[in-house]
Formats: C-alpha cells, structure tokens, sequence
C-alpha cells in the first residue's frame, strides 16, 4: 500500500478547504454585494424618478403626447431633462414614452427623453424627438413586460434590452388629473457600468481571500511541520530503527527502544513517551512470556514423554487418538498400529528386583523404537506400548514388522543371553486402516493380533520345555 506523507495529506486539504472556501465567499460577497449595489441604485433610481416627476405637467404632457405637438410646458421640461442628463452622467436615459396597441407595428414612440449635449453636438441624427419610433428598439419581451406595467399601477425595476445597451431601469406610469394613463416614465442605469463596479468589487474580495488563504498556508504548514510533522518523522524514525534492530532477535534484552529527542509539548510527546513505555513493557511482557514457555515445555515434557523409557507417555497417545478419528473422519487417514506386550516382566521383577525389570522394559522398547524409526512409540500401560505405523514406516510395515519378529526371535534366545533379563521378548501384533475403519477397529484388531503372537509364543515355549524333559 502506497503511503500518503502526512504533510503533503496536510498540503492537501488545507488547499482544498480554502479553495472551497474562497468559493463560497465569493459567491456569497457577489450575491451579497450585487443585492446591495441594485437596493442602492434602485433608491437613487427612485430619487430621480420623484424628482424628475415633479418637473412634469401631466395634463399638458398627455396632450403634447396625444396631438404630437410640442407646448411651451413641454419645451421648459424638455430643456430641464437635457440640462440634468449633462450633470447626473451616472443616469443612462431619461425618458417618457408611450406604448402602443399590440398591432401596432412602431409599438413604442417616445413622448419625451433626455439629450445630452453631447449627442447633439456630435450625433444629432440620433437626438429623439416627441413622437418618434421606430419598430426594433426594444425586444418584444421588453414591449410586453412595458405594456403590463401599464396594468399594475406601480413603480417596477427589471432589466432591460434594447438598441441602446443593456440597462436596468426603473418605470411608473405616469396619470393625468383624471386619472387616465398616458405613458411610462424610464429611468435607466447602464448594467455594463454596475457590473463593472461589481466585477472590480468582486475580484479585489476573491484577491484578499486567496492572499489570506495563501498567507494562511504557508503558515500553518510552518507550524504543522514544527509541532506536528517533523516530531512524527523523528518518532517514526525511532520505531523503525527498532523494529529493524529488533528483528530476529531472541534475546530480551536486546529489544532496546531509544526514545526520539522530541521538542514539542503536544500529543506528539506523549505518543513518543507511550512508545518508550511500550517498549519496556513489551520487553518485560516478552521476558515473561520465555520464561513461562520454558516452564510449560518442561511440565509438557514431562506430561506427554514417559519418565523411564523416554517414548511418548500415555497422555500424549490419547491425543493422537483423536488426532487419528479427525483423520478419519475426514477422509485422509493412512496409517498403522502395531502393539507390544513385553513378556516375562513379572518374572525379572520377582527375580532379580525392578531395578533389572526397568532395564529389561527400556532395552526391550529399545528394540521397537529401532525396528520403526520414523513413527512415534507411545507407553499406554506397564508393558504395553503402541506404535503408529506413519510415512516410511507405513509403507514399508510388513519387511518392518518381519525384521522386528526376528529380532525378538534372536534377542530372546537363551544360549546366547544367558541372564534372564537380556533375552528381551515381546508379543506383538500390527493392523493397519482399511476405508470404513474406526480408529478403535484398528486398535482392536492389533490388540488381537498381538494376543494371538502372545499364544503362539506360549504354545511354543511349552513344547521347547516338554521337548527338554524327554
């Protein structure tokens, strides 16, 4: 596995957090400050409406509007507009016009409008005058949302498309005395000019953010890689040299940890000084756990190993009885047994005392331990002794098995042994397991067959000892 460096980890997600981040507040500050930038121009919008409205004589502008007919009225509020589009140049348009029938092809003519002095100087041709119009100056979504703020008697703020740019505007119907509807007075902002205000506004904010995130960084990987990331290296150091120094080795005390020199008071600390603990207690733990391994090999020694003859004991049989049936049963057993019974043990011992009987038992087993090298003797009684027939042996059990009658044949000869308790004899029998077999059919059918040996010995002893009478 691929493992990521905790600085770089670090690196990482702080980059990540403040790039999210400065995410965040930059679309928070635009919409924030776009909300603010339009409540502000939408009440300096309103100011100008109030004040311009105040110029008008809505009676005689209906009718200037109606005939087409410029009066003196008309003409003062004319000059009045001209004069305030040349001082307030923040106002794009100001302008009255008056929304025609739907079928009408023109749909919008103009009743008044602004002109600064500018345009007449320089392009006069586009000076507008009461009555003009002209079919395309607005989309037909701006002429419809114009002809439905005529329905709903209220100042109403959008934006708005048209030949002369991109504006937000603010409109209100303008009323006679009576009551009647005559047109909308416009006031426009150009949007190109609010959203260059707010683009500017927008990016020195995204530019002191990402100053302070950068700044934020850098020092705070300064302070991770004093606090956090170098003590770590150096501790990680030390636990690597240890576990490098430590491995293969056996001997407890040469499990030695040696602490880091960590200069930070944090939790870095406190995790070197729990690792030297650790160390030590794991060394003692270690210590104990050889000691108490040596104990337990000695008791098992003793438990499982027969104290006179040195063959496996009678415990250590019972277990590889089960071990055996777990063979059996699943399906991958292959072995043999075969059983000893020492004979004339009661008469060495009556004889010549149990001194010459142990010798006699440890000599004779001797002999059984020899016939079958590479398969474990196990002592399951005074005499008794039982021999699994295992790898080579198993293979080669019959020549065995002839070899080991032979030799009780030859060792128990009394012309050539002349004391009693050198001619070793032994009654043996040897079966081994077929498919179907319990591990105590096996052991039975040994058992039978030593104790048939055992009368055959019998038998032949009693006509050796008629024949020596006659």
């Amino acid at each position: 596995m691929v493992i990521c460096p905790l600085r770089r980890s670090i690196s990482t997600a702080c980059a990540l957090f403040f790039l999210v981040l400065s995410l965040i507040l930059s679309v928070a500050t635009y919409l924030l400050y776009t909300s603010s930038m339009y409540s502000r121009y939408e009440k300096e919008l309103t100011s100008v409406e109030n004040f311009v409205e105040a110029q008008i004589d809505h009676d005689d502008m209906a009718e200037c509007a109606r005939t087409g007919v410029e009066s003196e009225k008309y003409r003062t509020f004319q000059s009045f507009l001209d004069n305030f589009i040349d001082q307030f140049q923040d106002v794009h348009y100001i302008y009255l016009m008056k929304v025609l029938e739907p079928n009408d092809p023109v749909q919008i003519r103009v009743i008044c409008t602004a002109n600064s002095t500018w345009e007449k100087e320089n392009v006069p041709q586009d000076v507008l005058h009461l009555g003009d119009g002209e079919p395309g100056w607005y989309d037909q979504h701006v002429v419809d949302q114009f002809r439905e703020i005529l329905t709903e008697e209220k100042t109403v703020f959008f934006r708005n498309e048209s030949t002369w740019g991109i504006d937000y505007t603010l409109a209100k119907p303008m009323y006679t005395s009576s009551g009647e509807c005559y047109g909308l007075l416009c006031v426009d902002l150009s949007l190109t000019d609010l959203n260059e205000e707010v683009y500017r506004s927008i990016s020195l904010h995204i530019s002191l953010i990402f100053l302070s995130a950068v700044v934020f960084i850098i020092l705070m990987l300064l302070w991770m890689r004093k606090n956090v990331t170098s003590p770590l290296l150096t501790l990680e150091k030390s636990v690597t040299d240890f576990a490098k120094n430590s491995d293969g080795k056996t001997n407890p005390e040469e499990l030695v940890f040696q602490p880091p020199d960590i200069k930070v008071n944090n939790e870095v600390l406190s995790l070197s000084n729990a690792m030297t603990k650790l160390a030590e207690d794991m060394r003692g733990y270690v210590t104990k756990i050889l000691t108490t391994e040596q104990e337990n090999e000695g008791l098992q020694n003793q438990v499982f190993v027969d104290a006179l003859t040195k063959v496996r004991s009678n415990t250590a049989y019972r277990e590889k009885t089960v071990e055996l049936q777990n063979a059996i049963d699943g399906g991958n057993a292959e072995f043999g047994l075969v059983m000893v019974d020492i004979n004339r043990l009661k008469q060495i011992n009556d004889q010549f005392g149990h001194e010459f009987g142990d010798k006699y038992i440890i000599e004779t087993v001797g002999i059984v331990c020899e016939a079958f090298s590479h398969s474990p003797v196990y002592r399951i009684g005074g005499d008794e002794f039982v021999v699994v027939l295992t790898g080579e042996d198993y293979r080669n059990r019959d020549m065995l098995f002839e070899q080991l009658l032979e030799r009780f044949s030859h060792q128990s000869d009394d012309e050539l042994y002349e004391q009693p308790w050198q001619q070793y004899s032994a009654a043996v029998g040897m079966s081994v397991y077929r498919q179907g077999d319990e591990y105590n059919s096996v052991f039975d059918r040994a058992d039978h067959a030593m104790y048939k040996n055992k009368l055959r010995m019998k038998e032949k002893m009693n006509v050796e000892e008629d024949s020596s009478e006659l």
